[in-house]
């Protein structure tokens, strides 16, 4: 209890026997300080080393070149859209789509250019926030000691905001207008070039590989004079209206196709588990709060 509380018991005349913390406890949170804060700070590293290479996998195994990964993305039940696709580390360096048109079934296939790479920014930045927690875990000398809890509490607060962050930008896709993914830049990577009528998106959702293609049709500008134009989304929906180069267009239909990518569920396994680590060091150092009358740190 606080002082406050031990001041009113006093005045309506109890008898308070108090007392100090033990040595006990003492010798308890010093062991917790010098020795399991480095244990659970080597495991936090040797988990966090491990996610980190799944990002960069080695083609030999030995280093060198990343290793390229094949998927094919489809849906069961329709051949509506098929996308096979090479993932190098953060990477798309090469992709087939075929598509085939509700209208006349005519079957379109693109491919992207030789010289092109798609890099899909959300792996990028998990990884970065990956090695900005490593080195946060790291960034000490081998023979350092904690001397207070709030210190490590701060330092499990910073690595657990990297580890979120990491885990955030897999599991919640960018959320993109119609005319952003339009001038992105994706459509300039295939050969041949798309139509103007044809719209695709490349993304990441939790241990997935996703492809978005978004058929179109122009709107005459008489009959778009009242309509509310689409805002953002991870996916839109048909009847979806946008405006592009001095054009309104409708979404007239939507075909998702993904495939699991199975490194990614490893590293938000990691993630996870790193994470649990983290929060398991936060309740220990907070128990030894419960035997003082102020916070130990």
């Amino acid at each position: 209890m606080g002082s406050g509380i031990v001041s009113n018991l006093l005045k309506m005349g109890h008898t308070v026997t108090v007392w100090n913390r033990t040595a006990e406890k003492e010798e308890e949170f010093k062991w917790l300080l010098q020795e399991e804060v480095h244990i659970v700070l080597k495991q936090l590293q040797d988990i966090l080393k491990e996610a980190s290479q799944r990002f960069a996998l080695p083609a030999s195994g030995l280093g060198g070149a990343v290793k390229q990964e094949n998927f094919v993305l489809s849906t069961s039940g329709t051949d509506q859209v098929k996308g096979v696709l090479t993932l190098q580390g953060d990477a798309l360096c090469q992709a087939d789509v075929s598509l085939k048109m509700p209208r006349n079934n005519q079957l379109l296939h693109f491919a992207f250019r030789e010289d092109k790479q798609w890099k899909l920014q959300q792996i990028q930045d998990a990884r970065n926030h990956v090695n900005q927690a490593i080195y946060l875990l790291m960034n000490r000398d081998v023979n350092y000691q904690f001397k207070t809890g709030l210190e490590v509490l701060k330092l499990m607060d910073a690595v657990m905001l990297q580890l979120s962050r990491a885990r955030n930008r897999l599991t919640t896709p960018a959320t993109l207008t119609l005319p952003e993914i339009a001038s992105s830049g994706l459509a300039k990577m295939f050969t041949p070039a798309l139509p103007p009528d044809i719209l695709v998106n490349f993304y990441i959702n939790l241990n997935k590989l996703c492809l978005t293609v978004y058929q179109l049709h122009v709107l005459q500008p008489s009959t778009t004079k009242n309509v509310k134009l689409a805002g953002g989304s991870i996916l839109h929906n048909p009847g979806a209206i946008f405006e592009f180069g001095n054009q309104r267009y409708e979404v007239s239909h939507v075909h998702k196709v993904e495939c699991v990518v199975p490194w990614l569920n490893d590293a938000l396994v990691f993630f996870t588990v790193s994470l649990q680590l983290c929060q398991q060091l936060k309740d220990k150092i907070s128990v030894f709060s419960s035997y003082w009358n102020y916070r130990p740190y």
